[in-house]
């Protein structure tokens, strides 16, 4: 019975991931597509994309929509979803339960009998839908659920890592991390354990270092296992700048690899926020330091985004605008939200629509649009 739960719930994350995140092709034979709007109804505002001078390029006349990756994007067009080229063709027509996006070559879908394979951008399948669950490829390796457990396919298809792990990640550096019998551990690509399963909680190697968690208390350990330094903080996130935030006494500091302190425990929160800077909450008041614990900035903001293309979006009052890379005001806080920079440009919310802004702070791209996401490879989908 807690199998089957499981199962149901592992199912409904996967497949509802596909459908809220991201002729010549092969048609799915074995079952009857069900009606379009069985699942989905239509929507009442299409999506569409445009270029970075703000023409539309490919008309809104889909359902749902997603950022292109590697040349294709996905659709849904009623409750069926496809891909489309740059050009706005439905190269690989709306025929599938769910869809994600392309990444090394190939796609994940999901089929209407509910089972998952992987298509070429032709849509022809380069791995027969025949999994209940299966994950997108990390560095040629998909991690796949089978009867309760987790393994590993390669681009074949193949099971080359029996599915015997309670949880494994995708695989990063050559490692992947596994939950077995309770505890984690890593293996590498032949499914040789690296790190014991020994830890109530692992995260990722940095430059040889990883956080894990032992009897309730963080530390960190080295590629063999050992620890480097010992579990004795309540909490900890991962080395970056040769810096790692640690919490002790309810108060967050930084420490480096020989668990010296390099800025005092003091802080409510803190994290690497990119561009050589930490951001930092004291009191609810976001600020950013610099790696001897000095603030950057002469002013405290009411929250902080972390940096991206050496920008940072900050609120103050019920307004955001954006930092320069030294934490400098480029913009008065005069949009009702911000996002990121992606390509050079970054989507700001004004009363009658969101458009875009460069990263001088000036709007390049007029707020018309209902709704619009980030640009990726020089489009961004739009609502009208």
């Amino acid at each position: 019975m807690k199998f089957s739960i499981r199962l149901i719930l592992l199912i409904f994350l996967f497949s509802s991931y596909g459908c809220v995140e991201e002729s010549r092709e092969r048609e799915v034979s074995n079952f009857e597509l069900p009606a379009e709007e069985e699942d989905f109804e239509e929507a009442k505002f299409k999506w569409g994309y445009i270029n970075k001078t703000g023409q539309v390029v490919i008309k809104d006349r889909f359902d749902d929509a997603r950022n292109f990756k590697e040349g294709l994007a996905v659709i849904r067009k009623k409750g069926r979803w496809g891909y489309i080229n740059k050009k706005g063709e439905e190269v690989i027509p709306a025929q599938f339960k769910a869809a994600w996006s392309f990444s090394g070559g190939v796609a994940r879908i999901l089929t209407f009998n509910n089972k998952m394979g992987f298509i070429d951008p032709k849509g022809n399948f380069t791995i027969e839908p025949e999994f209940d669950l299966v994950e997108d490829f990390h560095e040629n390796f998909a991690r796949f659920f089978e009867l309760g457990a987790f393994g590993f396919i390669n681009k074949n298809g193949e099971k080359v890592i029996e599915p015997i792990y309670d949880q494994a990640s995708n695989f990063k550096n050559g490692l992947a991390k596994i939950k077995y019998l309770g505890d984690y551990g890593m293996i590498n690509y032949q499914g040789e354990i690296i790190i014991p399963h020994q830890f109530e909680y692992l995260s990722f190697f940095n430059n040889g270092i990883a956080k894990a968690r032992k009897n309730g208390k963080y530390g960190f350990i080295d590629l063999n296992g050992k620890w480097i330094i010992k579990p004795i903080f309540d909490n900890a996130k991962n080395f970056e700048n040769n810096l790692a935030p640690v919490l002790k006494n309810g108060k967050y500091g930084l420490i480096n690899s020989r668990n010296e302190v390099m800025v005092n425990l003091k802080y409510d929160e803190i994290w690497y926020a990119g561009n050589n800077l930490w951001a930092t909450v004291i009191n609810q008041r976001y600020n950013y330091i610099n790696e001897n614990g000095t603030p950057v900035m002469a002013k405290s903001y009411n929250m902080l985004y972390n940096f991206s293309e050496k920008r940072a979006g900050y609120n103050e009052g019920f307004l955001w605008g954006f930092l320069d890379e030294k934490g400098q005001a480029i913009t008065p806080a005069r949009f009702s939200l911000v996002w990121d920079f992606k390509e050079g440009l970054a989507r700001a919310a004004y009363l009658n629509g969101i458009g875009f802004i460069n990263p001088n702070g000036e709007l390049v791209l007029d707020p018309i649009w209902k709704d619009a996401r980030d640009f990726s490879e020089g489009l961004a989908r739009v609502q009208l």
